[in-house]
This record gives structure tokens, sequence and C-alpha cells, in this order.
């Protein structure tokens, strides 16, 4: 049984970390950044987009010593529907929903340390 528990535990954690991504750091010239960023709703849709690509524009300026400064960020809520039904000799049922998955560009500059 302690073994179901820990593989439960492990599925659970590669899908809640699976449910965002980040795309690499792009050089848009002059000394800026972009990069962007995708979360499921499950990772708090735009505003976790935005978290995401943050925490990745801040993790490419510490490498160079820096931290990350946003000039923009670009976020929007794409919203995704899903509905569906079955019926059986007890009856049926039909339901669904729709959900808010997040997608943001965030340009950003680093700022602090021996930036290149």
């Amino acid at each position: 049984m302690g073994s179901i528990r820990i593989a439960g535990a492990f599925a659970l954690i590669l899908f809640v970390s699976g449910c965002a991504v980040a795309s690499n750091v792009m050089d848009t010239g002059n000394g800026t950044y972009m990069i962007s960023a995708h979360a499921a709703p499950i990772r708090g849709g735009a505003a976790g987009a935005n978290d995401v690509a943050y925490g990745a524009a801040n993790d490419f300026c510490a490498k160079r010593g820096g931290h990350a400064v946003v000039l923009t960020a670009n976020a929007r809520d794409v919203y995704q529907g899903s509905y569906g039904g079955s019926f059986n000799g007890s009856g049926g049922a039909f339901g669904g929903g729709v959900f808010a998955a997040g997608n943001t560009d965030l340009h950003f500059r680093c700022e602090g340390g021996a930036i290149q």
C-alpha cells in the first residue's frame, strides 16, 4: 500500500509541474530580452504564466549576476471548453465546463552584476 501512495504522489507532482512551460529567452536587442510562457488552469492561467515567465527571466539574469526588470508583460487568458455526456440503462449524465489557460510574453532587461 505504501508503494501505491508513493506512486500516486509522484504522478500528482508530475501532473502539476507539467502544466506550465516557458520558452527559451530570446535576445530582442539593445540589452532587452523576451520570454513566453503558458500555464494550464490548474497553475493559475495568465497569472501562473506570468509567474513562470518572471521566474525564468530572473534565473536567466541571475546567471549573469543580476536580476530581471520587467519592461512589458502581455498576458492573456485562453478559454477552453469541454462538454460531454453518456447514457446507459440507469439514465445518463451531461456536463462540461470552460477553463482559462494563460499565455504571456514578458519583455525584460537584466540589471546589476556583470550583465552580458
